[in-house]
């Protein structure tokens, strides 16, 4: 698969978040969209702790029995660290990545 622009994959995930969030993401769609995050963002000091996130949380989708609290914990560091990126990003891409941590967040307190 292509890798997306990340203005593109910011929408795809939060269109995926908002049409059913929990209840319609299984983890192989969770598995995909991280992975599409992994290859688009570098491993800049910036995007370190994202990328951390990203794959703490891939690891929870990948085993057996994912913890509900840590998953939980996970997605609500990504939505705050999202938002610290918003804060620090060019105006073109703030409000998506915001809309992004918003979408998380919702997602992370329905669990």
């Amino acid at each position: 698969m292509a890798t997306q622009q990340p203005t593109e994959l910011i929408h795809t995930t939060i269109s995926a978040l908002n049409d059913g969030g929990v209840t319609s993401i299984v983890p192989v769609d969770g598995l995909s969209l991280i992975d599409n995050w992994l290859e688009t963002l570098d491993d800049s000091a910036g995007n370190q702790q994202v990328v951390t996130s990203l794959r703490e949380l891939k690891s929870q989708l990948e085993s057996d029995a994912p913890d509900p609290v840590t998953v939980k914990t996970i997605l609500l560091d990504l939505s705050e660290q999202l938002n610290v990126q918003a804060s620090n990003s060019d105006a073109s891409i703030r409000e998506p990545l915001r809309d992004l941590s918003n979408a998380i967040l919702t997602l992370a307190t329905s669990l």
